[in-house]
């Protein structure tokens, strides 16, 4: 099973965001766990998009996978 390693970070308006290092996608919202959500369902998405229009997309999207979200910390 592959890992995708992602950080979370909060912004100083309060909201959350999430992006992985070595892969293209990211995520917003209100909580930590919208973000997350927010990054899954944008990966989801890219996928289902490039199968319907016929272009490539990172093979791990077809496997059993995991994303490990380091935090920083926040003030």
């Amino acid at each position: 099973m592959r890992t995708i390693k992602a950080t979370l970070e909060r912004a100083k308006d309060g909201t959350y965001s999430v992006y992985c290092i070595d892969q293209p996608y990211t995520g917003m919202g209100n909580t930590p766990e919208e973000a997350k959500k927010d990054m899954m369902d944008a990966m989801k998405f890219h996928k289902e998009t490039c199968i319907k229009e016929g272009i490539y997309y990172p093979g791990f999207l077809d496997e059993p996978f995991e994303v490990t979200f380091d935090t920083i910390p926040w003030f």
